[in-house]
């Protein structure tokens, strides 16, 4: 535990002086929901707007759509960038294997690596929220309990990603390059641009298979007051654990 807690210290100050992983980690998702808010606006009328047999929507503003999407999109981007970033760096450098020579378990590594997802991303929920309220004044959470569950299996689901790439992926530009790359693909396809209920029949459906999609409507549902998504819970739950157990078996420490 002691290990733990001076790897997850350590690893909280070295992410503050990453400008890359704290300005695309949490200004980006900001920046973009600000923006995609400001274009769309705050009309309830827009709310009932139908598009292909689907809310385009899903019955809430567009600007508390984009503030809920975006958090969303603040956890992929850990999941996709930050994690296999910092891991895979590690691994160039040696750093991973001094670890290993100073007895530090696969366990407190990445326990510590998602307990500084946890609280980065909380840190940008809470300002996501504060600061769609005050420009835009959409509606905050209605079911809190619900947004929580949402992200710690997004989280989970992410973060489980983020270790796989880091196993499979040597170098940090190369997991820079497809984390990227990962990101605006799930970006643009899952909800946190475009809403699904505008895009093509194929890419409606592929978005809602991959990760991101079942988070944007995990985290929308108790957000707008719909209730726990389970179908997108379970959907997440079952990406950690076909994404964790590969990961945990391929990790390499050099």
């Amino acid at each position: 535990m002691r290990g733990y807690l001076t790897m997850t210290s350590t690893e909280l100050r070295l992410l503050l002086r990453e400008p890359f992983s704290v300005v695309f980690v949490l200004v980006f998702p900001l920046m973009m929901m600000l923006l995609l808010a400001a274009v769309f606006g705050s009309d309830e009328a827009d709310a009932r707007d139908m598009e292909n047999g689907m809310l385009v929507w899903r019955g809430a503003t567009p600007a508390t759509y984009y503030t809920a999407a975006s958090v969303a999109a603040i956890i992929a981007a850990l999941g996709l960038m930050t994690l296999p970033i910092t891991l895979a760096g590690y691994r160039e450098r040696g750093i991973l294997r001094r670890f290993r020579a100073s007895s530090v378990s696969k366990t407190a590594l990445v326990c510590s690596q998602l307990t500084i997802a946890l609280l980065t991303f909380g840190a940008g929920a809470v300002v996501m929220a504060v600061v769609a309220r005050i420009a835009y004044g959409t509606k905050l959470p209605e079911d809190v309990l619900g947004v929580v569950v949402a992200l710690l299996v997004g989280t989970a689901a992410f973060g489980a990603i983020g270790l796989l790439l880091a196993s499979v992926l040597r170098t940090s530009r190369s997991a820079q390059g497809i984390g990227l790359l990962l990101f605006f693909a799930l970006w643009l396809i899952s909800g946190t641009s475009p809403p699904r209920a505008v895009l093509p029949a194929g890419l409606r459906e592929v978005g809602a298979a991959l990760p991101l999609g079942p988070l944007v409507d995990a985290l929308q549902d108790p957000w707008f007051g719909f209730g726990w998504n389970g179908t997108g819970l379970a959907v997440l739950a079952a990406y950690a654990v076909a994404a964790a157990i590969p990961a945990l078996w391929l990790f390499r420490w050099d």
